[in-house]
């Protein structure tokens, strides 16, 4: 899994002062990569695992973080669509949202399809994990919500 995590690090931009949102059901692996990334950048990462929040009620501020990650969870989420719309408000301008899940807990297409039904654009598939889909995209401001 080392060299997974190398690729996986790669995604991420490298400057100061990052902020990553990472909502989790237990991928302890990537959870301290980012912890490292995040430390190396003096940025803010915030931490939510999937069992102590409320998906429906989840708010977190508006433009607070460049990255979204959403590791091994939205399969357990009611309404994805509404879920995916608060993590897009909580984005800055041009941010991304990388989407994590253990193969055969959702489907890649159904990943796509959520995305950009949820205005984010430049949605990808990546091929990084052996164990994980991975799917990446961006926010775009004006483009669809332009929040």
């Amino acid at each position: 899994m080392k060299n997974e995590l190398i690729q996986f690090r790669e995604l991420f931009d490298k400057f100061p002062h990052l902020a990553i949102l990472h909502i989790d059901n237990g991928c302890s692996d990537i959870k301290s990569e980012l912890l490292s990334i995040i430390e190396d950048l003096d940025g803010e990462f915030i931490y939510k695992d999937i069992s102590d929040i409320n998906p429906l009620k989840f708010r977190p501020k508006n433009r607070e973080f460049e990255y979204a990650l959403i590791s091994d969870c939205l399969h357990l989420i009611d309404d994805k669509q509404k879920f995916i719309t608060s993590v897009y408000h909580s984005l800055e301008n041009s941010a991304f949202i990388i989407l994590l899940s253990r193969k055969g807990n959702m489907e890649v297409g159904e990943m796509i399809e959520l995305l950009d039904e949820c205005n984010f654009r430049a949605v990808n598939d990546i091929d990084i994990f052996e164990e994980y889909d991975l799917v990446m995209a961006k926010k775009l401001h004006m483009w669809g919500a332009g929040q």
